[in-house]
């Protein structure tokens, strides 16, 4: 007899409750990070939601991904400490910050909760995003990997406060775009 996985669900459980507009994405079924960002943008202009599916042995991940309609004209602004990217094996943060991926687990704690109240870190829960990015062939198994490792150190945080908090990624189509700030005028 088999054992039954154990599901997460992200951002939150409540997400989940009107399902409608969830159309399923299974990430062994794909290929790369290009057909990964192609389908969802088609979902995205159907007006609906893309519902990220993947696992291992013992669990099952349900991830709302955020994309927008690539057809859309909508200007999105995200405050940019709300926002890290992730980018290859590297969390860019506030623009001028750059980790290793393997320090995840405080930049999630810093990013989600910033208990110090750093400046370079989200200032709201409910605001605090992630903008994943990867070349068009990164690989699936990678993606999957890396998802992996987010959602385990997302739960082991979300864990410590009552499963309260939202995980939010947003897939990019482009890598992140560094906003150079002009130098200060010389008297």
């Amino acid at each position: 007899m088999a054992l039954k996985k154990t599901e997460f669900y992200y951002p939150r459980i409540s997400n989940f409750k009107s399902d409608s507009s969830l159309i399923k994405i299974y990430l062994d079924s794909i290929e790369n990070y290009g057909e990964l960002t192609k389908i969802a943008d088609k979902i995205a202009c159907d007006v609906k939601e893309p519902l990220l599916r993947f696992g291992n042995e013992k669990t099952d991940f349900n991830l709302i991904i955020y994309k927008e309609c690539s057809e859309s004209n909508d200007i999105v602004d995200f405050s940019g400490r709300n926002v890290i990217s992730i980018e290859n094996e590297t969390i860019i943060i506030n623009d001028e910050i750059e980790k290793p991926f393997d320090s995840l687990k405080s930049v999630l704690e810093n990013h989600i909760l910033n208990p110090k109240k750093v400046f370079d870190y989200s200032t709201d829960i409910e605001k605090a995003l992630i903008m994943y990015y990867q070349n068009s062939s990164y690989s699936s198994k990678d993606i999957k990997k890396q998802l992996i490792q987010i959602v385990t150190e997302f739960n082991n945080l979300n864990t410590k406060h009552s499963d309260s908090l939202p995980l939010k990624i947003k897939l990019n189509e482009y890598p992140y775009i560094r906003i150079e700030k002009p130098p200060f005028p010389t008297n």
